[in-house]
């Protein structure tokens, strides 16, 4: 999980960071994240995020007009807000907040919202990777395709691959997105990565192919077909 922590307090950042350590390592969970000083960094910033904790009152940019500007562009990433004053609660439903934090911080209530927060977000778009005691969840968006090696598959995405220790075929049981397709029995590729294809590869969008069988090419055709007239889309 990758975390914005917007507040103009460092020592709130801090303390919020090593919750947030605390509460990832007790579960066997990874997640990074960025620590911005004001409303008008975060908007700023090109990087994708899958919760973001933000300070209501700022000296500069406040936590209310940076989650406007989040949300015109469409954003529906969760926001957390963070405020030494409860009553303003009702002012961030305009900005659909998923939460609302008191100041100072209450670890048991961080973590009960964190906990609902991963539940909520277990849905047909994310998966959970489990390798020893890791546990590592993943945007399915960003699955770019999965190859076999063996007993286990990589998994590749937008910037790293990620080593899954389950068969090619377990791994394509824990997706329930219909943008993913087996086109051979070494490769599942997800379809919104897919730029272009022969009659003996796919290109995907990193400019990496997967092989596709004589035996699926057919079937690729059509489901790929569909995908696009599902989406709407012309090309992606």
């Amino acid at each position: 999980m990758n975390i914005a922590i917007c507040d103009d307090e460092m020592p709130m950042r801090v303390l919020l960071r090593n919750h947030l350590e605390h509460y990832f390592a007790e579960r066997g969970m990874k997640f990074t994240y960025k620590e911005f000083n004001d409303g008008e960094e975060l908007l700023s910033s090109k990087q994708n995020f899958d919760l973001i904790f933000l300070d209501y009152k700022m000296k500069k940019t406040d936590g209310l007009e940076t989650a406007r500007g989040l949300r015109k562009d469409n954003n529906n990433i969760p926001i957390i807000f963070l405020s030494s004053y409860p009553k303003v609660v009702f002012d961030t439903f305009e900005v659909n907040a998923y939460r609302f934090l008191v100041k100072p911080i209450d670890e048991k209530k961080l973590c009960a919202a964190m906990d609902d927060l991963l539940v909520s977000l277990m849905d047909s778009h994310y998966v959970i990777i489990k390798n020893d005691d890791i546990s590592q969840r993943i945007n399915t968006n960003e699955i770019i395709y999965a190859e076999a090696e063996n007993t286990h598959c990589c998994v590749r995405l937008l910037d790293e691959t990620i080593i899954c220790k389950k068969t090619l075929s377990n791994f394509e049981s824990l997706l329930n997105d219909d943008c993913f397709f087996r086109c051979h029995r070494s490769y599942l590729i997800n379809m919104q990565h897919v730029v272009s294809f022969t009659n003996q590869f796919i290109l995907m969008d990193n400019k990496e192919k997967a092989l596709i069988s004589k035996l699926k090419l057919s079937a690729f055709k059509t489901a790929f077909a569909e995908y696009i007239k599902r989406n709407h889309l012309t090309g992606r």
